[in-house]
C-alpha cells in the first residue's frame, strides 16, 4: 500500500521536544487524517525518527505517543550528544523553538469520500515520522546564524541556501535563491516523464509553501514559482492531448487538470514507490494474483479487463500476457497477440501457485518431493512403473547350465484431471482498499481456502471416483496404534511402520515422509527416555523424525501418523486456473459437504445460505484440474488412533 505524507507545524507546548505529529486539519488535497484512527503498534516496535523522510539520517527516535484532544502527540528523543555534529546542530535548532515541522508516513487503512473532494481517513497505520526542513525566512536566518550552525546544516534545514549560498552564486543580498529542479527523475526523455517529474515538483513545493504558512515565513518566492510550475504542466498537458489526438491545443482550449483521486495516490508501485520500500520484484506467482485482482476490480467496477487492469497496474506486459491466456485459453487455444513467452510463465506460475499455499498444507510439500506433471491440452497423464512380480533377478548357474530368461512386468498409474474448486466470500469494503492490499488480502483467501481443500480429500481413505483422485490413506497399510502410550507405544508404532513399509517395497525405499498432526509431533517432543532426556525433541523442531522429513500440519487428523514413500506420489495440475467473481450468487455456506440449494427457501442441512446480493458481498470462486496418485502400492503406512 502507498505510503503518504502529511506535514504539520504546531507546538504542543512549552517543551519544545513535544510534537503535534498530526491533527484532523484538512490538508491542501481536501483529506482528513482522523486522529481516533491511529493504528501505532507496529511503530512503536522501532519508532525511529528522521530528518525530511531520508531514512540514512536518523537523529533519534520518538517516545510516549498518544492521541490527545484530537492531536497525534509524539516527544523527540536525539540522539546522545557528541555522536554526530549535524544532529547536535539540529538539537540546537529545536530547542531555540525554530525548528517545529513534522511530518507523518502513514498508511491509510480505511478510507471514506467527503464533500470538498478529498478522503477522511478513518484509520491510519503510522509508518515513519520526519523532523522536515522549513523554507527561508530572516528570523530564522538570523537564529541560525546567531547559533553557529554550519553552511550544509543550514541548506539541510532551510529549502533556500544560506546567505553564504547567495553570495557565492553573486546574488543581491536577501535575494531568495531560485530553487532548483526537485524532479526526482534527470533523466527524463518522454512526455509522461517530464509531466510525472513536474507534478512532483508541484508536490513538494506544497508541502514547502504550507510549512512557510504554518511558521509565518515569506511565502511569495514559493508562490510564483508554483504559479510557474502550473503553467509548465498546463502546457505539457496540452501537449500530451495534441500528441494523442485528443485535443488542438489551441488558443481559448481549456484543459482541466482533476485533482489527485485515492486511486491516484495511491497509484501502481511503477509510479511511485512508498517510503523506504524496495521495489517488489515481481514473481511469476503474482501475475496469477494480479489477474485475480483485475477481474474483481472489473466486475466491481462494471469495466472491462483491459480498463481494470490498467487502473490497477498500468502497463504490465507480463500481466496482461497471463490475463489473456486465463481468460480465453478455453476459446482460444493460439493466436497472433499473446506473446509466446507468457504460456512459459503461465506454466512456471502454476507451479509457485502451490508452492505459496500455506506452509503447513501437506499438499506443496508432497508434491514437491515427489513427480509433479502438468496436463496442459492432454487428457490425461499416464506413468509407467515396475510391479512387484515377476522379479528379473539374477540366478547362479551352473557352468554349462542354461540362463533363465525373465521378463519383468511393468504397470502404469494414469492421473485424469479433476476438478478442484473453491469460493471465497468478502465484503464489498475490500474494493476501497488500494489494489496491492485487495491482491494481498485474495491471496490470503485462496491459500487458506484452497489447502484447506486439497489436503481434505488428499489426507482421507476414500477410493478415487469420477470427480475425485483416492485419498493417500485409500489402500494403505493401516493398523490401530499400540496401546499404553509413552515411549513403549511410540517405539512399537514406528518399528512397525518401517517393517511395514520395507517389507511391502521389497526394501526399495527412496524418499520416506512422515506425516503428522501437530499434537502427535509435540507429544513425541516431549517424551523423555529412562535417563530423562528428549530424544526427538530437536530433531523434530528441525523438521525431522527418526532420520526422515516430517510434514506437520493440523490438515492430518489427530491420532493418525503416516508413512509415506513420497517418490511415488505423483501430482498433475491443469494448464491455467480459472477465477470467476459474483455479487448476486447464494452460497451454501459449508466447508466440506456443500449441498444443492433446490427452490427458493430451501435450507441445505449443515450450513447456512447467504445471498451476495443481500449481504452486499462478493463470491470469487477458483476452479483448477489437479489429481494425484501413489505409483507403487504399499508405499503408504497409516497408524491410526496413536496413544502418544
Amino acid at each position: 500500500m502507498q505510503v503518504l505524507h502529511k506535514a504539520v507545524a504546531r507546538a504542543a507546548g512549552d517543551d519544545p521536544y513535544t510534537f503535534v505529529m498530526s491533527d484532523a486539519t484538512v490538508d491542501r488535497y481536501g483529506d482528513v487524517v482522523e486522529p481516533s484512527g491511529w493504528k501505532l503498534t507496529n511503530f512503536k516496535r522501532n519508532p525511529i525518527a528522521l530528518f525530511g523522510h531520508d531514512s540514512s539520517f536518523v537523529i533519534g527516535n520518538w517516545k510516549n505517543l498518544r492521541v490527545e484532544a484530537g492531536k497525534l502527540i509524539g516527544e523527540l528523543v536525539m540522539l546522545p550528544a557528541g555522536i554526530s555534529a549535524r544532529v547536535d546542530e539540529i538539537r540546537a535548532f529545536i530547542e531555540a523553538k525554530m525548528l517545529r515541522a513534522v511530518s507523518v508516513g502513514f498508511r491509510g487503512l480505511k478510507s471514506e469520500p467527503i464533500g470538498n473532494g478529498g478522503i477522511r481517513f478513518t484509520e491510519s497505520e503510522l509508518v515513519e515520522c520526519s523532523v522536515v526542513a522549513i523554507p527561508a525566512n530572516p528570523n530564522a536566518l538570523q537564529v541560525a546564524k546567531s547559533l553557529n550552525l554550519s553552511r550544509d546544516t543550514q541548506a539541510l534545514i532551510f529549502v533556500e541556501p544560506d546567505t553564504a549560498t547567495i553570495a557565492r552564486d553573486a546574488r543581491t543580498p536577501g535575494e531568495p535563491a531560485t530553487q532548483k529542479s526537485l524532479s526526482r527523475k534527470p533523466n527524463m526523455t518522454t512526455l509522461a516523464q517530464r509531466i510525472e517529474g513536474v507534478q512532483d515538483d508541484l508536490t513538494q513545493l506544497r508541502d514547502n509553501l504550507q510549512t512557510a504558512i504554518d511558521n509565518g515565513a515569506e511565502i511569495d518566492t514559493i508562490t510564483a514559482e508554483i504559479e510557474k510550475k502550473d503553467a509548465t504542466l498546463l502546457s505539457l498537458k496540452r501537449a500530451e492531448a495534441a500528441l494523442a489526438g485528443t485535443g488542438t491545443g489551441a488558443a481559448g482550449t481549456t484543459i482541466v487538470v482533476e485533482p489527485r483521486t485515492i486511486e491516484q495516490r495511491t497509484a501502481p508501485a511503477d509510479q511511485r514507490r512508498p517510503f523506504a520500500v524496495a521495489a517488489k520484484k515481481v514473481e511469476p506467482v503474482d501475475h496469477i494474483f494480479r489477474s485475480m485482482t483485475v477481474g474483481l476490480i472489473a466486475h466491481v467496477r462494471k469495466v472491462s479487463p483491459t480498463v481494470a487492469l490498467q487502473q490497477a497496474y498500468g502497463e504490465d506486459v507480463a500481466t496482461k500476457a497471463v490475463l489473456d491466456i486465463m481468460t480465453r485459453s478455453a476459446t482460444v487455444p493460439a493466436d497472433t497477440v499473446t506473446p509466446a513467452w507468457a504460456g512459459v510463465l503461465v506454466e512456471t506460475a502454476i507451479g509457485e501457485f502451490f508452492d505459496l499455499l500455506l506452509p503447513t498444507s501437506i499438499y506443496p510439500r508432497l508434491s514437491a518431493i515427489g513427480g509433479r506433471f502438468g496436463f496442459g491440452r492432454a487428457g490425461k497423464v499416464s506413468l509407467p512403473s515396475r510391479a512387484a512380480n515377476p522379479s528379473v533377478a539374477g540366478s547362479f548357474v551352473g557352468e554349462g547350465a542354461p540362463i533363465p530368461v525373465r521378463q519383468g512386468g511393468f504397470t502404469s498409474t494414469t492421473l485424469t484431471p479433476k476438478k478442484m474448486a473453491v469460493i471465497t466470500t468478502m465484503t464489498r469494503e475490500i474494493t476501497e482498499h488500494s489494489t496491492p492490499q485487495i491482491e494481498q488480502i485474495l491471496r490470503a483467501a485462496i491459500q487458506e481456502d484452497t489447502s484447506i481443500a486439497l489436503d481434505v480429500v488428499l489426507m482421507d481413505a476414500l477410493a478415487a471416483t469420477a470427480v475425485r483422485p483416492a485419498g493417500i490413506r485409500n489402500g494403505a497399510i493401516t493398523a490401530a496404534g499400540t496401546a499404553g502410550g509413552g515411549m513403549a507405544a511410540l517405539v512399537a508404532d514406528v518399528k512397525g511402520m518401517l517393517i511395514d513399509l520395507t517389507g511391502s517395497t521389497n526394501g526399495n525405499i527412496r524418499n520416506p515422509v512422515w506425516l503428522m498432526n501437530p499434537g502427535q509431533a509435540i507429544s513425541a517432543g516431549l517424551i523423555q527416555d529412562n535417563t530423562g532426556q528428549f530424544p526427538f525433541k530437536a530433531e523434530l523442531a528441525n523438521g525431522n523424525f527418526m532420520g526422515y522429513p516430517a510434514l506437520i500440519s493440523s490438515t492430518v487428523p489427530v491420532g493418525v501418523v503416516a508413512l509415506v514413500d513420497a517418490a511415488d506420489f505423483m501430482s498433475a495440475t491443469g494448464d491455467v486456473p480459472r477465477f470467476d467473481v459474483s455479487d448476486q450468487a447464494t452460497l451454501h455456506m459449508e466447508d466440506t459437504t456443500p449441498a444443492q440449494i433446490a427452490t427458493a427457501g430451501a435450507v441445505p442441512s449443515g450450513g447456512r445460505v447467504q445471498s451476495m446480493f443481500q449481504t452486499d458481498s462478493l463470491a470469487l470462486r477458483m476452479i483448477m484440474d489437479v489429481s494425484w496418485a501413489m505409483r507403487r502400492t504399499g508405499t503408504v503406512v497409516v497408524r491410526t488412533s496413536v496413544t502418544w
